[in-house]
């Protein structure tokens, strides 16, 4: 069964009556000494409980999406099938370059187009999440290639977080009816390639490729199978918390693939210990760091979000887009009120899809 989604919902809280139904029911009737009865009772409380509380984490893993299956909540799933050593310096690939890729897709919730593919060149076993605009089928727009927006979960978090809890598929839809946004290609992406643990979005020393899946295999796939745009112009990254920080990242490394990225209350250093655990790994994947030290900046644009009462988020998108030079460009989009959750990152959405839109070709 499923770790998300209704049955399993159904099943725990199932579960959680029959248990406190049993409870009621041999509560006076336990045989043996008065010490054995009270640990028994206490021992049927503790349990009835913990099933009560099994119950409200289901509902919030269905809600907000942060696990999709019990491998990626053990840790157990494997990341890749094979790893080989990171570079620590500053990475540059192009969609010209990406090689084809053949990926069956398949239809599933919400009319997501679904695969579970192996990056030929991270080797990295991920999940894509693809929701096309009613225009893709409309004849009208025969022929038309699409820009797209690739889409970053936080940490913990799942791909369909972006289709459940964030309802960005229905936000694009209302906001191109309004003439506010332009049609465009949603594609969540798989990025905790570490399970449970921090990827940090680089390619490991000895672990999962996670910069190459997304920048390299990624893009490859989408291309192979859907009529999108080859124009990086057209392409977008846009991820919320740790997502919105690799977003950032990936813009700023792989500007020949991603042109626009978007970090919703993201950050600028990396803070993932698979990172920071390798100095040089941690300054090439700081895109403060990066954008200060190089000499002439890529040319990218950037939007970064965020609530200023959560923490450090605006000072570090400001700090971000400081430091920008041309021909780079970017913009600090703030709310007033909220911390870091799910309500806030949704409120940010038809800003940021607006502003992706302005800056396609």
């Amino acid at each position: 069964m499923a770790l998300n989604g209704s049955p399993f919902l159904v099943a725990t809280i199932v579960f959680a009556l029959v248990l406190t139904l049993l409870t009621l029911v041999v509560w006076n009737r336990l045989p043996g000494p008065k010490a054995v009865r009270v640990g028994v009772r206490l021992l049927m409380l503790a349990v009835t409980q913990g099933a009560a509380v099994l119950v409200v984490l289901v509902c919030v893993n269905n809600s907000y999406a942060f696990y999709d299956s019990w491998s990626d909540l053990m840790g157990t799933q494997t990341g890749a099938a094979s790893f080989e050593d990171g570079t620590a310096g500053v990475r540059q690939s192009s969609l010209s370059a990406a090689m084809p890729v053949l990926a069956s897709f398949h239809t599933g919730s919400q009319g997501l187009q679904v695969a579970d593919p192996i990056g030929p060149r991270s080797h990295i076993h991920g999940q894509l999440l693809v929701w096309l605009p009613p225009e893709y089928d409309d004849p009208a727009h025969a022929g038309e290639r699409f820009p797209v927006v690739v889409l970053l979960p936080g940490q913990p978090g799942t791909p369909m977080s972006w289709f459940d809890a964030m309802n960005g598929q229905d936000e694009l839809a209302r906001l191109v009816e309004a003439h506010q946004a332009r049609p465009m290609i949603l594609v969540a992406a798989k990025s905790n390639t570490l399970g449970t643990d921090d990827a940090g979005c680089a390619d490991l020393p000895g672990g999962p490729k996670t910069d190459t899946w997304l920048a390299k295999d990624v893009p490859a796939i989408v291309k192979s199978r859907f009529r999108v745009s080859n124009d990086p112009y057209d392409w977008s990254v846009m991820g919320y918390s740790a997502g919105g920080y690799c977003a950032t990242d990936l813009a700023v490394h792989h500007p020949g693939v991603y042109h626009s990225a978007v970090s919703i209350s993201g950050y600028n250093a990396p803070e993932a210990p698979a990172v920071t655990d390798h100095p040089a790994l941690t300054r090439a994947n700081n895109p403060l760091l990066v954008l200060r030290r190089t000499a002439r900046q890529p040319d990218i644009a950037l939007l970064l979000t965020g609530s200023l009462q959560d923490g450090d988020t605006v000072s570090d998108a400001r700090a971000l887009v400081g430091a920008l030079r041309a021909p780079a460009s970017g913009d600090v989009a703030t709310v007033a009120r909220g911390g870091h959750n799910m309500d806030v990152w949704q409120e940010m959405l038809p800003t940021a899809f607006q502003w992706i839109s302005r800056h396609l070709r």
